[in-house]
């Protein structure tokens, strides 16, 4: 009987030592996965694989940031006008009735330097066609001018009387040459002073037109001036704007005015009575295509900082009010950072926080990196 109780106490301990075994080969294999999870986690946060096969075709561009020049900026608005020369006026050089040469133009037709676009005539009202007019005082003045010339040379008349006719016959030849530029005899031509468009038609075909009256203006978009309100608490700054950039409200691609083109050609000296803006004036030639009369978001450059961080506008994201920038951290992976902005300029943006100056930064493409965010790297760490 002794022997039983004995032979069932060994097989107790037996039982509980298995169960204790079992019991810790459990809390390992626990301890293991908790740790594998928490590695995985480590591995997905914040990273982000974009082949670059696919980094090409979505047209991602790196760059490596390092500490530079920033210049400072004042935001504002601005609107695009003619240059001085950029505009004129045609005007009518006589009275009469008008007749364009054509069809009616239209804004936007193009025309160049001298081009005749109308023709005034006056034939058939009641003082005479301009022309015919101008035609019979030189005949006359041409005729006179001769016979004092054989004259002088017989010393019938003085060298006084001869000069005055002489200067009835040039002003006559004058007027009738200027009147009949073109060799035409059907009324007198109006044509454009400058090469570009047509921008506005004031008068109608058989309108009556008196001499130096308008009947079209046109402008040409050669050369270009920005005119940018400056608020009037800037003020103290209107005299060390250094450039601008600018673009277009309905575009994203900035046109950065700098050196001879970025310095103001005038800069207000005071602020008008409707508004509270000083006006600063730029003129450039217009290599952009840009279209008079067009408004545009502008950045007035002041002060140049040495040893700032900054980025293009283009690398910067925006989620929820806070910014972030993207690194490559090596061929297919990239990491969200987020940083802390400082100044604009429309160009550059300067970095504050987030960036020490080294790194490799999306600058284009950062919102198709954005997409790939979800292509989180399992199992996988940069920590170098």
């Amino acid at each position: 009987m002794q022997q039983k109780y004995l032979l069932l106490a060994a097989l107790c301990l037996l039982a509980a030592a298995a169960c204790h075994n079992k019991n810790e080969d459990h809390d390992h294999g626990t301890a293991s996965e908790a740790e594998a999870h928490a590695h995985e986690g480590e591995a997905a946060h914040g990273e982000i694989v974009l082949s670059p096969e696919r980094a090409r075709e979505a047209g991602v561009e790196v760059e490596t940031i390092q500490p530079g020049k920033f210049s400072s900026a004042i935001r504002t608005s601005g609107v695009l006008s003619p240059s001085g020369k950029g505009s004129a006026t045609v005007t009518s050089l006589t009275s009469g009735i008008l007749s364009w040469n054509g069809a009616t133009p239209v804004p936007g037709q193009r025309v160049s330097d001298g081009e005749t676009i109308a023709r005034v005539s006056a034939g058939g009202m009641g003082a005479g066609d301009a022309v015919t007019r101008a035609a019979i005082a030189f005949a006359a003045a041409e005729k006179e001018y001769l016979r004092a010339k054989s004259l002088l040379e017989d010393r019938i008349i003085s060298q006084r009387e001869f000069t005055a006719i002489e200067a009835d016959y040039l002003t006559a030849k004058n007027a009738y040459q200027g009147s009949s530029a073109d060799g035409a005899g059907n009324g007198v031509a109006v044509s454009s002073p400058i090469d570009g468009s047509i921008t506005g038609v004031l008068k109608t075909e058989g309108d009556y037109v008196a001499a130096g009256e308008a009947i079209a203006t046109v402008s040409s978009d050669s050369r270009l001036r920005l005119t940018a309100d400056l608020p009037e608490k800037y003020a103290s700054l209107r005299n060390s704007i250094s450039g601008v950039n600018f673009k277009l409200h309905y575009g994203d691609t900035p046109v950065c005015l700098t050196g001879t083109e970025g310095r103001p050609v005038s800069v207000g000296r005071s602020v008008s009575a409707s508004s509270a803006y000083i006006p600063v004036t730029f003129e450039f030639a217009n290599r952009y295509g840009l279209m008079n009369g067009s408004y545009v978001e502008a950045w007035l450059l002041t002060d140049s900082r040495d040893g700032v961080i900054s980025v293009p506008e283009s690398a910067l994201t925006e989620e929820q009010g806070e910014f972030f920038v993207y690194v490559r951290l090596d061929e297919e992976c990239y990491r969200k950072v987020p940083v802390t902005i400082g100044g604009r300029n429309g160009v550059d943006v300067e970095i504050v926080s987030g960036l020490d100056g080294g790194e490799d930064v999306v600058v284009k493409g950062a919102y198709q990196v954005r997409l790939s965010a979800a292509s989180v790297i399992p199992g996988h760490t940069h920590n170098h």
